[in-house]
């Protein structure tokens, strides 16, 4: 691959709309900021990471020309890898639990690259690293490492908190679910630069939180977030807050969105979004991400009824009013 198509290809990754979602909870209007990141090439905000790590590796010599790729991941940096890596003429390996839907190991499939599941009583997400640090060793494969790499953090940093700022220069909070880490590390590190006042709120499922409760295991539908360790590229000190957010809003709040103003989210941008408005006050003017779209989850709970007269849902007692485009 030349220089050319490589430039033709970061048009296709970045720059992504970020939209003003105006909103009532508990009798107060008020506004949340979100990039909808599923405009990039193939659907996620995780593009963003496979073509930085994967350029910036290949520059350093790290990762040679036609060398395969191994990544443990629960879905959408997969599929980015398995995109992006066909692009570069790698071969792409992917380990993965089987919880993830089915949806996104197709996805991997389709654009060439090899799926490893691993049960829960193989050892879930644990295992799954185990096995692609043996495949790596016995392949001379490239391990992009997400979890650990300080260039998953770099490309948010760079790219979308920017992007950020260049849309929203008021920002001084920003709130997002720990995957691997780098978009709450990366995005908020870059906000505090711009505002040193700035607050970074984490979320967590409220069913596997490591962070604020000390969960050592347990199991959420909140795909992308919350795997049973804490990633490498986290720095705690940095986190101002957590909020826990329940499976059930998650995905009815997502489903809302879908629903009343047409954009078809994925279950962690529900989270996020809920997450903004319950840490929402006057003197926050706060950002978040919707990381993906709803194709990726069609066979889980999100294609399920609305249940819209639930009155637990802190989702039900939110009033969406409208939106648009900055």
């Amino acid at each position: 691959m030349d220089w050319i198509e490589i430039m033709n290809i970061e048009k296709l990754i970045g720059n992504t709309p970020m939209i003003k979602i105006n909103y009532e909870y508990e009798g107060k209007l008020s506004s949340i900021y979100a990039k909808l990141e599923y405009y990039n090439y193939t659907g996620s905000i995780k593009d963003r990471i496979a073509y930085y790590i994967i350029k910036k590796e290949r520059e350093n010599g790290n990762l040679k020309e036609g060398q395969a790729i191994v990544e443990v991941t629960s879905g959408n940096t997969g599929i980015s890898f398995s995109a992006i890596g066909a692009l570069f003429g790698h071969d792409v390996h992917i380990f993965m639990p089987d919880w993830v839907s089915i949806e996104r190991r197709n996805l991997i499939e389709m654009y060439g690259a090899h799926v490893h599941l691993v049960s829960k009583e193989e050892g879930g997400f644990k295992k799954a690293l185990e096995l692609a640090e043996v495949f790596a060793r016995e392949n001379n494969a490239f391990r992009p490492l997400q979890f650990d790499n300080v260039l998953n953090v770099e490309a948010q940093y760079n790219t979308t908190g920017q992007e950020i700022i260049n849309s929203f220069p008021d920002v001084n909070a920003f709130v997002s679910g720990i995957g691997t880490g780098g978009t709450l590390m990366g995005i908020g590190k870059r906000i505090k630069q711009h505002n040193p006042d700035s607050k970074i709120f984490a979320l967590e499922p409220s069913t596997l939180s490591i962070l604020k409760m000390g969960m050592e295991e347990g199991s959420h539908m909140i795909e992308g977030i919350g795997d049973d360790f804490i990633p490498g590229i986290v720095q705690k000190e940095l986190i101002d807050d957590i909020v826990l957010i329940e499976d059930c809003d998650a995905i009815n709040m997502s489903k809302r969105i879908a629903n009343e103003f047409g954009l078809g989210i994925g279950i962690s941008s529900g989270a996020n979004f809920l997450a903004s408005v319950l840490m929402d006050c006057d003197e926050y003017n706060i950002a978040t991400v919707f990381a993906d779209d709803n194709k990726k989850y069609i066979t889980t709970k999100l294609s399920e009824e609305i249940d819209k007269n639930n009155p637990k849902l802190i989702s039900n007692r939110i009033r969406l009013i409208d939106f648009e485009v900055i």
